[in-house]
């Protein structure tokens, strides 16, 4: 056993995934702070990464995208190997994942850039799944490492909640796994994986409680532990202030209904506003909720200042139009007001060449559900004070472990049916996976040694030129599903330009060869590397440019000067360009910290469409675009649809109307709400020397920059036209 200082698990996987290029998996008990650490590597990272879950609801709560809508992967059992004799509209194979998969060139060029997919859930994806995940990016980025070179951090608890798993398929996929959890991929079991588990409980903080938690998720079956556990059994809860897990959806919604019907006050509907893309199955709460005052709730959400929770559970005390108000047990309140979850996507900014996040939908409601019931299910990722188990019925492997640890307490553990031994399910798969992956005594060793591996990679990654043929081979796919002029001209130019790729890629990879050698020879000099890599760099850069990109931009202009190619010659400019990043990344690279190309730096001339110099665009009078704004407002559109139409962001049409208001010529009182901006108004009159950053700072509810500028502006218009 390594005797490290507490928690220091932590600082591991950190160093490890900001630092190596070694494939992780992130585990550790319920409430030992994964999503919390998860946040830090993200906000440190230097990597291109994605963030990725199973489902949609998973997705949403990781701020990423599912694996599925990432990959375009199909609703079927993943077969590893060509295999014509199952039923095709159940399973599919290597062949048939392709034809699924017709990916945009945006798309391709992010997955060419991915440097570190992170996928969240893990213990509920399954085997084929992973295989399918390694199949894409493999073939995609023309790399045939595990996950095409790509980084994998997985997190998880495998004692939790298992991979599903449905009868019509289960005998064909034993066929090729050995069980249906992820470990048991091809690519994971090939891929040299380190698997770092967090130590340190903070939702627990009695010991024993933990110890016995910890019994129970390797699936001991402990009679001391149970019998313990059993002295909580009561035939008479208190339900006050508790909230009951149960195993089935059925039962939860009967006790929630039930429970409200039992109030005698107004039921209040709660409609969520959906803006933008948000697929239904990603709603992370139900569109319509119906509360009434006195109901016993709970927070699905954290604030991000630490007024509840997710998993606090209170008492509405008033509900207004804009707020609920929720009483604790402790006697005080805190006012909720809707809050919006995000539904993101990745895209890949061309200047910077970083993949960036980018909101395509929101879902706003109030982070609030009835709380008398929920199932072990829904309470994956929660705390609760007071918990109420009634466990009687079906149990899953790692059911018992899920629903005893959303308890902060023994002495908040309330049981409704005894707990047998045989509820106690373990699988023994996940406990010979987890005995046979516990960290290695040298892993300060390995981690030293993995540090010097990645920082040589970053020299060695992009001087491989598989991403070239990745490119043209993208390029090809163009030509065929395009319905273009000349296309049997353009199929000869791609198979000649291609067969001088491959010849460059031999030299690459023997340059590479001779490069790796130089890295691990400690009698070599530095200045040595960077000459001879310099040198490389330019053959490299040179024969990039004479021999196929200057080809593929003449090429373009040829067709230039026939009509319907336009879609084509598009298509043609974004592969060119996508090529010519390799060569401006090997321009700017660097080797120990210093920048090794010294020569010529060739630019890329574009475009490859006749007659495309710029028109001039024509000098637009001052408030101009205001009156556009102004002209929209009054024929009733909302912002939003004004920014869209416009092809504008929201934060500059609402700086429009800013203006108008500042200048009279719109009434604040035609774009916000009376009641929020009498509020508002209160804090701008108080405060008339603060900047907007410290004025929102001091206003306690929900605003923007854009709606404060407007009282400002609002303000000041009063105090001038007095």
């Amino acid at each position: 056993m390594i005797q490290q200082s507490e928690n220091w698990e932590r600082s591991l996987a950190k160093d490890f995934a900001l630092n190596t290029n070694r494939n992780i998996f992130l585990t550790g008990k319920a409430g030992t702070g994964k999503t919390t650490l998860l946040k830090e590597i993200l906000k440190e990272t230097e990597k291109n990464y994605i963030v990725a879950a199973p489902t949609g609801v998973a997705a949403i709560n990781a701020g990423g995208i599912t694996l599925h809508s990432l990959f375009f992967l199909p609703l079927k059992t993943f077969i590893p190997v060509v295999d014509s004799g199952h039923n095709i509209d159940l399973f599919c194979d290597p062949r048939q994942l392709v034809k699924n998969q017709k990916f945009k060139r945006a798309k391709i060029d992010i997955l060419l850039e991915l440097e570190l997919l992170i996928i969240d859930e893990i213990s509920m994806v399954r085997a084929d799944t992973l295989d399918a995940i390694d199949h894409t990016l493999r073939r995609v980025r023309r790399n045939q490492n595990p996950f095409g070179g790509v980084q994998v951090l997985v997190i998880g608890d495998l004692f939790q909640l298992a991979p599903v798993v449905r009868s019509n398929v289960e005998h064909v996929l034993q066929q090729y796994y050995k069980s249906p959890f992820f470990f048991d991929s091809r690519v994971w079991s090939n891929t040299e994986a380190i698997t770092i588990e967090l130590k340190k409980v903070y939702r627990q903080e009695e010991q024993e409680f933990v110890d016995m938690l910890n019994s129970i998720r390797e699936g001991t079956k402990d009679e001391g532990i149970i019998e313990k556990l059993n002295t909580h059994y009561s035939d008479t809860p208190t339900y006050s202030n508790t909230i009951t897990l149960t195993t089935h959806n059925k039962k939860a919604d009967e006790i929630n209904q039930t429970e409200i019907n039992k109030i005698d006050q107004k039921a209040v509907n709660l409609s969520a506003k959906v803006t933008g893309r948000f697929p239904e199955n990603a709603f992370p709460t139900s569109e319509q909720i119906t509360l009434k005052k006195g109901a016993q709730v709970m927070f699905i959400r954290n604030h991000p200042d630490g007024l509840y929770y997710n998993g606090k559970i209170g008492i509405i005390t008033e509900i207004k139009t804009g707020h609920i108000k929720v009483k604790e047990e402790n006697g005080h309140s805190i006012m909720v007001e809707p809050v919006d979850w995000k539904n993101l996507q990745f895209n890949l900014d061309e200047k910077s060449g970083k993949i960036i996040e980018e909101e395509i939908g929101s879902f706003n409601q109030y982070p609030l559900r009835l709380a008398w019931a929920v199932t072990v299910h829904k309470s994956q990722g929660l705390s609760f004070d007071k918990v109420i188990l009634d466990l009687e019925g079906s149990f899953a492997s790692g059911q018992l472990y899920v629903a005893l640890s959303r308890c902060r307490s023994l002495a908040g553990l309330t049981l409704s049916s005894k707990i047998k031994a045989q509820n106690i399910i373990t699988n023994n798969g996940v406990l010979n996976f987890t005995k046979e992956n516990q960290l290695d005594n040298s892993i300060k060793e390995i981690l030293s040694q993995e540090k010097i591996i990645y920082e040589n990679h970053q020299l060695i990654k992009f001087l491989e030129l598989d991403k070239l043929l990745a490119n043209l081979s993208s390029w090809r796919e163009i030509i065929i599903n395009g319905d273009i002029t000349g296309s049997a001209d353009a199929l000869l130019l791609n198979r000649d330009i291609e067969s001088v790729a491959l010849k460059l890629l031999q030299v690459s990879k023997t340059y590479i060869t001779k490069l790796k050698g130089y890295l691990t020879n400690p009698n070599i000099e530095e200045s040595f590397i960077t000459e001879r890599t310099n040198k490389a760099i330019g053959y490299f850069s040179d024969q990039i440019f004479n021999n196929i990109v200057i080809p593929m931009i003449k090429h373009g202009k040829e067709l230039s000067t026939k009509k319907g190619n336009k879609a084509y010659l598009n298509s043609l400019e974004l592969v060119i360009k996508s090529i010519w990043k390799i060569v401006q990344k090997q321009y700017v690279l660097k080797f120990r910290n210093k920048t090794i190309f010294d020569g010529e730096i060739k630019k890329l001339p574009l475009k490859t469409e006749a007659n495309s110099k710029p028109k001039p665009k024509p000098k637009q009078v001052k408030g101009a675009t205001q009156q556009i704004t102004k002209n929209m407002l009054e024929e009733g559109k909302t912002i939003a649809l004004i920014a869209k139409e416009r092809g504008l962001a929201l934060s500059t049409i609402e700086s429009h109307i800013g203006t108008l208001i500042r200048q009279g010529k719109i009434s604040i009182h035609d774009v916000m709400d009376e009641k929020k901006l009498e509020k508002c108004m209160k804090y701008a009159l108080a405060n008339p020397d603060n900047s907007l950053t410290e004025l929102i700072v001091k206003i306690p509810f929900k605003i923007s920059f854009g709606e404060l500028r407007w009282v400002v502006h609002h303000r000041d218009y009063i105090d001038e036209n007095k």
